[in-house]
């Protein structure tokens, strides 16, 4: 049971800073000036919304703090802090209140994200979602890990089976046209701009 705890622990460590990362991005998005492409962004986003699902969803699991000591009479002195000495139990309290921060901030990040996700779970097109950015089958199902990523012509053969579409020309149409929706529903007036700009060039 231990060794599985550490396991855990380590997968969610490796999910918190690549999570970072996306949600860094994200922020930049949304305070950046200029040209940004949303299409690129919300991408981004669902690539990496099954991670962001299980990072939020153990919040005890993600706050909790290693402090890594020779001696548990460890004691820290903080310059900054004119010389205060610190206990352990105290540099454990102050990083775990840091963590809960960055949690929050997180799962603030997802509900955003996962908002969108559920208005758009019942359209047709949603299914190219699942299989193309969430690693999961037609009919929804998670698939194994390390299983390959779909071709479009994977997609487009279990669509096919389903009735859904003929080909993968029209499994990647209906990819663009649900992640542009998508990020119109996220980004706001900015994404809409540039969704309409892009769907006047495609019909020229």
């Amino acid at each position: 049971m231990q060794r599985k705890k550490e396991f855990i622990t380590e997968e969610i460590k490796e999910l918190i800073n690549e999570v970072a990362r996306v949600t860094a991005s994200m922020a930049y998005i949304e305070n950046a000036g200029g040209q940004i492409n949303y299409f690129r962004a919300m991408e981004s986003l669902l690539y990496n919304y099954k991670k962001l699902e299980t990072l939020v969803a153990d919040e005890e699991e993600y706050t909790k703090v290693e402090l890594k000591e020779r001696s548990k009479s460890i004691v820290v002195f903080s310059p900054s802090a004119g010389g205060e000495r610190k206990t352990r139990d105290e540099v454990l309290e102050e990083m775990e209140k840091q963590r809960a921060i960055l949690y929050q901030r997180t799962k603030a990040r997802f509900d955003e994200v996962d908002r969108v996700v559920q208005l758009f779970k019942d359209r047709k097109e949603f299914h190219v979602i699942r299989m193309y950015y969430f690693g999961e089958d037609a009919k929804g199902n998670q698939r194994e890990a390390g299983a390959p990523q779909y071709t479009w012509e994977d997609i487009a053969s279990e669509l096919s089976e389903m009735g859904l579409i003929r080909d993968a020309k029209s499994a990647r149409r209906w990819r663009n046209k649900i992640v542009n929706d998508m990020a119109v529903c996220l980004f706001g007036k900015p994404a809409a701009v540039g969704v309409g700009t892009y769907r006047k060039k495609q019909e020229e």
